[in-house]
């Protein structure tokens, strides 16, 4: 590698599977179009939303990796990379499950599964499908850290284990769900399962207030929304992914209401070396 060069990790929405996959449940992932940059020299530059749920610390983490390697004279070994960027992760958020880093690695759809600490599965999933178009909006970068909403919920967890059991279980379903709509399986309805999985998130209370107002509003228009992320409970919840039939009503809404709103190109590469 010369000395001059950049690489690059993408940002990623969550489809389905937050908190639930820290507990061994699967999560469906996507690498999406917005990328972090790191050039030879250290700088950097990115146009994901921090702190909002589309994985900027893992891309990050994934990305300083990248640098450190190249900048070692070792080989690209996207193994190395991604073991890397999760010792950074578990710095920074103390127990993460590893998907973040994971896609942000290896790009695509990601079905991904923490079965303990050292064993991790993960599986690209082929797009057999043409997919809606998605929209992210962005509630606001929350009050709470990821390190905070994961301990929220494990808290939750501890006093009542069989009501988030359950809650968890859903969650399962509406990710295997997911992975069959992008697999085109037929007889799923990805509005209704965007509207059922944003009910169990607001069941593990990882959704403000503002925000679930926000997603009652857009449900009367016609359109549904989640939380992807680890969300956020005293104010904003960070991003959510939003669809509508009719993209322009959505679009016309977020105007009115002066909401940060730009469609989502998913399945994207992972960490790459720029040209």
């Amino acid at each position: 590698m010369g000395t001059n060069f950049r690489v690059s990790a993408p940002g990623k929405i969550i489809l389905s599977g937050e908190h639930s996959v820290v507990y061994g449940y699967p999560a469906l992932v996507s690498a999406v179009d917005k990328r972090l940059q790191i050039d030879s020299n250290g700088k950097i530059n990115s146009n994901i939303p921090i702190g909002s749920g589309m994985g900027s610390s893992a891309a990050f983490a994934v990305a300083t990796s990248a640098f450190k390697l190249l900048k070692a004279g070792k080989t690209w070994d996207l193994a190395q990379i991604n073991k890397n960027a999760y010792e950074l992760e578990e710095k920074q958020h103390g127990n993460p499950s590893g998907v973040d880093n994971t896609v942000s690695t290896y790009g695509g759809f990601l079905w991904y599964r923490k079965e303990t600490e050292l064993v991790k599965t993960f599986q690209n999933l082929n797009i057999r499908v043409k997919l809606p178009q998605l929209f992210i909006i962005n509630s606001g970068k929350p009050k709470e850290s990821t390190k905070e909403m994961v301990a929220k919920v494990n808290e939750s967890f501890k006093n009542n284990p069989k009501k988030i059991t359950r809650t968890f279980a859903g969650i399962e379903e509406i990710t295997k769900s997911f992975a069959k709509v992008i697999t085109g399986e037929k007889g799923f309805d990805i509005k209704e399962l965007i509207k059922v999985n944003e009910t169990f998130l607001e069941d593990l209370k990882v959704v403000s207030k503002s925000t679930k107002e926000l997603v009652r509003q857009l449900e009367k228009i016609g359109a549904v929304a989640k939380v992807s992320g680890a969300g956020g409970y005293k104010a904003e919840s960070g991003i959510l992914i939003a669809y509508h039939k009719v993209p322009e009503k959505l679009l016309k809404f977020a105007k009115n209401n002066k909401l940060d709103i730009f469609g989502v190109k998913l399945g994207t590469e992972g960490v790459r070396i720029e040209k």
